[in-house]
């Protein structure tokens, strides 16, 4: 390879990781306020932030018709089960809030149906990445998962599994 190669595969790979990193990256950060929002759930019922307050709240925004969403579902589920109701030092149990972002309403209740997604709290957007909860949050990718705090102020953004049941583990109180 001579070094006219070598730069242009340099820059072509700087330009991968930076936009990667800085057009997929989630907007919000810890402590920064999670945006208030007020939204229909899939049975007609408005949901607000506040209907959270107390309680542990991850905001998880997934697609019935993405696969990777679609394989952590059944670990969301055992998630739930695990922390729910569980005593922490500073909140009331885990609220999910699922935000499906989607071309079908349908697609998306067969998908919560067929995942045996327990939780009651499901916005499914039907103008994928362009609904308003999408562009609320700046979600540029799915799966992506906020933890709110009790208060609002968003303490995890964009964690993995692993991270979210270190954090919420560690705060349970015995």
């Amino acid at each position: 390879m001579n070094i006219k190669s070598l730069l242009i595969t340099g820059l072509v790979a700087l330009l991968v990781l930076c936009v990667r990193y800085f057009y997929f990256k989630p907007m919000l950060v810890y402590g920064q306020d999670c945006p208030q929002f007020s939204s229909q759930d899939w049975k007609g019922r408005t949901i607000q932030l506040s209907d959270f307050k107390g309680s542990y709240t991850l905001i998880d925004f997934w697609g019935s018709w993405c696969g990777p969403c679609r394989k952590e579902n059944p670990i969301m589920v055992l998630f739930y089960e695990k922390y729910h109701e569980a005593k922490f030092k500073e909140a009331n149990g885990l609220q999910i809030l699922s935000i499906a972002l989607e071309k079908s309403k349908d697609s998306a209740i067969k998908a919560i149906e067929a995942d045996g997604l327990k939780w009651d709290t499901h916005i499914i957007e039907t103008n994928m990445f362009g609904g308003p909860m999408a562009q609320l949050f700046g979600i540029k990718q799915i799966p992506s998962k906020f933890l709110v705090d009790p208060n609002g102020k968003v303490l995890l953004s964009d964690p993995d599994i692993k991270e979210l049941d270190d954090f919420l583990a560690s705060r349970i109180v015995n």
